[in-house]
């Protein structure tokens, strides 16, 4: 990482993956091996969102899969990342589709200023990349309007020392920071959030129920255990504290 500018891994982080990988970013959550886990959060975020057109306000987008989605959504979107080249492409997809609801800036999040002007904030697998996380928390409470609610997610403990986080920090000097959910509670609450809500995470959660080895079961009794048995680790999901993933909400 560059001491004298700490920034930089994630500012150079798209040019230097390069023409394929951008392509790659772009074509999420379908290019991607985390398929699943990216659609079932997809859909989470479509019911957790109040019915469009709202204004929603989207910290380190990336190339702007997500973003352009939420505005397929008929959702007002602001899309911000520090990587010059992600902007670029993401602003090129959005001219090809004709998206006038769209906006992307060329921004660090950490600085944004949304002047009260959205109501749902969202970080989605970016507050861990942040040089200084409650940072980049107070400015996405300055920018939600009152009673605007911010949704996260973000990986859990165990993330930085992770083969992947620990390559891609090597690689390509970004952060990889552990952001669990006790974590952004407490950034939030610093930052002027008045009430919180913890979520079982939703790809977990699809998982355990529409389960593959349904298609092992013997009979119609063994289907229903199970299902029963599938059922209740669901149970334990929802009623735990401190998963290892979870997401949350937080309102100003």
């Amino acid at each position: 990482m560059n001491e004298s500018d700490p920034k930089q891994g994630e500012r150079e982080y798209y040019a230097r993956k390069g023409p394929e990988g951008i392509a790659h970013a772009l074509g999420k959550p379908f290019s991607d091996d985390h398929c699943k886990f990216n659609l079932a959060n997809l859909a989470a975020i479509f019911h957790l969102l109040p019915a469009p057109p709202i204004r929603l306000l989207h910290l380190g987008c990336g190339v702007g899969w997500l973003s352009h989605i939420l505005a397929q959504q008929r959702h007002e979107v602001v899309g911000v990342d520090i990587a010059p080249e992600a902007i670029a492409a993401a602003q090129h997809r959005r001219d090809e589709a004709g998206l006038s609801n769209l906006d992307y800036e060329v921004g660090d999040y950490e600085y944004f200023d949304g002047a009260e002007s959205f109501d749902v904030v969202l970080f989605y697998d970016a507050l861990h990349h942040a040089e200084e996380p409650a940072k980049a928390m107070a400015c996405a409470h300055r920018a939600l309007k009152a009673n605007g609610a911010l949704i996260a997610f973000e990986p859990g403990s165990g993330h930085h020392d992770s083969p992947t986080s620990q390559e891609a920090i090597e690689r390509f000097g970004v952060h990889e920071r552990d952001m669990p959910v006790s974590r952004i509670i407490e950034l939030g609450e610093a930052a002027g959030f008045r009430r919180h809500l913890r979520l079982p995470h939703p790809a977990d959660t699809l998982a355990e129920l529409y389960h593959p080895g349904y298609s092992t079961a013997t009979d119609q009794a063994d289907l229903d255990r199970k299902k029963l048995d599938h059922t209740w680790q669901i149970t334990r999901q929802v009623m735990r504290r401190n998963a290892p993933m979870e997401i949350v909400m937080l309102w100003k």
